[in-house]
């Protein structure tokens, strides 16, 4: 895939800004890009609102965002219960440092939502509610369909996703922990 310049994604962007509502970065991991903060900057001299979807591996950079006021809307995914993140994302990432990320976007006063993705065998109920239990009090929590096909893990192709009423029953009980909860 041909990467596209900064300049470019500005030129292809600006004319279309005053119909767009906001950008939404997303990956991978975008804060894993170096020169997001100038991107951000452009956008944002543009006037656009950005909303960025993160996995909070990168407090430092969230910080530099969140007091340069380059972000409007932070939306995290969260792979797993912070005692299993490591094993299921399969990466060897600084679990303080996802915390302290998510701590920082929770006082941030900026809105934001928690996204989780059930996948049987791996992320069930008890999961769920594991983590919903450590983001109560957050504005909004997701829960995401698993979609095999999309998996870049070949033995979870074959795996049934959780029915949409199942999800429903998920998504009933960490309501009470939320102001808003939805399926995806």
């Amino acid at each position: 895939m041909e990467k596209t310049s900064q300049e470019e994604l500005v030129k292809i962007l600006r004319p279309r800004l005053g119909f767009l509502d906001g950008v939404s970065l997303s990956g991978g991991e975008p804060t894993l890009h170096r020169n997001i903060v100038d991107l951000l900057k452009e956008l944002r001299f543009q006037g656009s609102e950005i909303k960025i979807k993160t996995n909070a591996s990168r407090p430092k950079l969230i910080r530099i965002l969140l007091d340069k006021y380059l972000v409007d809307y932070f939306s995290v995914f969260i792979p797993a219960p912070l005692s299993k993140y490591k094993e299921t994302a399969n990466y060897n990432i600084d679990i303080e440092d996802v915390e302290e990320a998510i701590q920082m976007i929770r006082k941030s006063g900026l809105d934001h939502e928690f996204r989780v993705k059930p996948v049987p065998g791996l992320i069930e109920l008890s999961e769920v509610m594991e983590i919903a239990n450590y983001l109560t009090g957050a504005p909004r929590f997701v829960l995401e369909r698993f979609e095999p096909v999309k998996s870049m893990d070949m033995e979870y192709r074959d795996l049934e996703p959780f029915s949409y009423s199942e999800l429903e029953e998920m998504r009933l009980k960490v309501a009470p922990y939320f102001n808003e909860t939805s399926i995806q």
